[in-house]
């Protein structure tokens, strides 16, 4: 016979069954028990197998690492977003084939792509037009002059930018700038050897992704080109006045349209009064394919197999699936693999700017990327020292005989080089939780974007250590009685107060 129970009585035992279970989710012993070395082996080995030809986005491999990332989650209990029914975010990608013919004329002059320039755009077709000189192309120039129907010639970045990644991300700003303000193309002269230009060709000369945000658009991007100007007679002949209009000619096959896959799951948490709240954990499953010019058959010298870059990571994922799904914790946790991180952040924007729960509702993201490991004794947090979750991360690495360490080399600016960045840009604290980096030295850049980089070459011992401490650090944020914040005066607490509507002290 069922008994009544009062309703504050049925209250106290929810609370004390959250409280039960919530202790269970952070237990070092459960973890070592659920996280096996076998287990994170096998995720490596099979991500990292040849056959899947370096995870690259659009590839069918690459689909094929999203199905087994989405069947484990269905396999381990763990629900889909709410609202939605597959584990799929489905992110729409344009991709443009590197050019097969382009010329730039100049006066008596003429260059051809490759060898002399690179597109730096999916143009294809043919512009001439009247030639307007500026130093950079900086916005403020920009403004002072009338680019209408001109064609734009100057210096690559912006004053004061050195390294080719600015450069790059200048690039496509000026790009904008000078498209809205009339102008027909833009022609920026490399004049700084930051890498040799055989290099930067094939690198940027590749076929380029695109995010889109529907199949259906139409606009036609910007005449864009890099022409190699290293040597001071072309640099002073392109930015001089002994010609006045130019011609440029690309061509290429048509673009391809298709879709990529974020991987999303959710796990409940058992707090009612918090389980509204998410930990975002997260890793991209993507890499960067094959070597360019690789043989057929492909053999695996060619493979760009991606173990530590980022199988490791995805693994990560997949073990705090596991575990959590057996050991909810008091907040819900939303587990995700992006896609097109390597071709630039892509897959994780795209959830950024299309959110599959609130971004107001994500307290925290911990993230796993990384170019490697050189120090098996510690864990490297890029954003350690910038939010308030600093102790329990400290304490998760040194529950599995790990020492929790800072970004050794902060002028890489690593925080803002991964999939956390468009989390800390929305506010929500958001380190990347990396393995032993403690520089980038030859042990480490004999591995990172290598072919070298294969999962027999890893010490599975210590990964499994710093997974294990990861699904730890997750299940103690989780945990908290109140959401870990940014630090004071970090460069993302203002978004994290306009976020989450934070009344600030004075």
């Amino acid at each position: 016979m069922l008994k009544y129970i009062p309703a504050s009585l049925s209250i106290f035992i929810l609370f004390i069954i959250s409280t039960t279970a919530a202790a269970q989710s952070d237990d070092p012993n459960l973890i070592m028990e659920s996280v096996t070395q076998q287990n994170v082996e096998f995720n490596i080995y099979f991500l990292a197998a040849d056959e899947f030809l370096g995870r690259d986005t659009g590839s069918n491999e690459l689909d094929i690492a999203a199905r087994f990332i989405a069947t484990t989650f269905q396999v381990y209990g763990v629900k889909t977003a709410p609202g939605y029914d597959s584990y799929y975010q489905n992110v729409p990608f344009r991709e443009v084939k590197a050019p097969t013919r382009g010329t730039l004329t100049a006066g008596d002059s003429t260059f051809t792509i490759s060898s002399d320039f690179i597109s730096m755009s999916g143009f294809r077709g043919g512009v001439e037009g009247e030639v307007i000189h500026l130093e950079y192309g900086s916005r403020e120039e920009i403004e002072s002059v009338d680019l209408e129907g001109k064609v734009v010639i100057a210096g690559t970045g912006l004053p004061g930018q050195t390294a080719p990644r600015q450069m790059i991300q200048a690039s496509a700003q000026k790009a904008e700038w000078i498209r809205d303000a009339g102008g027909i193309a833009l022609i920026e002269r490399l004049s700084q050897q930051q890498m040799s230009w055989q290099m930067l060709a094939n690198f940027l000369g590749r076929d380029r992704l695109f995010r889109v945000d529907d199949f259906e658009e139409t606009e036609i991007e910007l005449p864009h080109i890099w022409v190699e100007s290293i040597s001071e007679e072309r640099n002073q002949f392109l930015g001089g006045d002994s010609f006045s209009e130019v011609s440029l000619s690309v061509e290429g096959d048509p673009a391809r349209d298709f879709y990529s896959y974020n991987v999303i799951g959710v796990i409940e948490g058992t707090d009612p009064d918090l389980k509204d709240e998410y930990i975002l954990l997260s890793a991209h499953y993507d890499h960067t394919g094959v070597v360019s010019y690789h043989p057929e058959p492909i053999t695996g010298e060619y493979i760009y197999n991606g173990a530590r870059d980022n199988a490791v990571g995805t693994s990560g994922v997949i073990e705090a699936a596991k575990y959590f799904a057996e050991n909810p914790p008091r907040r819900s946790v939303l587990l995700a693999a992006w896609t097109a991180e390597e071709r630039g952040l892509l897959g994780s924007g795209y959830f950024a700017e299309n959110p599959m729960v609130p971004l107001n509702q994500i307290i925290y993201n911990l993230n796993i990327d990384g170019a490697g490991y050189n120090d098996t004794s510690v864990v490297t947090v890029i954003g350690l020292g910038r939010t308030e979750a600093d102790d329990d991360l400290k304490a998760s690495a040194e529950a599995f005989g790990l020492e929790a360490i800072p970004d050794p080399v902060p002028e890489q600016n690593l925080f803002n080089r991964s999939d956390n960045v468009h989390f800390a840009r929305a506010g929500i604290p958001a380190p990347t939780y990396s393995m032993g980096l403690t520089a980038f030295d030859d042990d480490i850049n004999y591995y990172y974007h290598q072919t070298t980089d294969e999962p027999n070459t890893i010490d599975y011992e210590y990964v499994t250590a710093y997974i294990r401490s990861f699904v730890l650090a997750a299940g103690k944020i989780a945990n908290r009685d109140e959401a870990p914040f940014w630090l004071p005066g970090d460069e993302y607490e203002q978004a994290g107060i306009d976020l989450y509507d934070y009344e600030v002290e004075n």
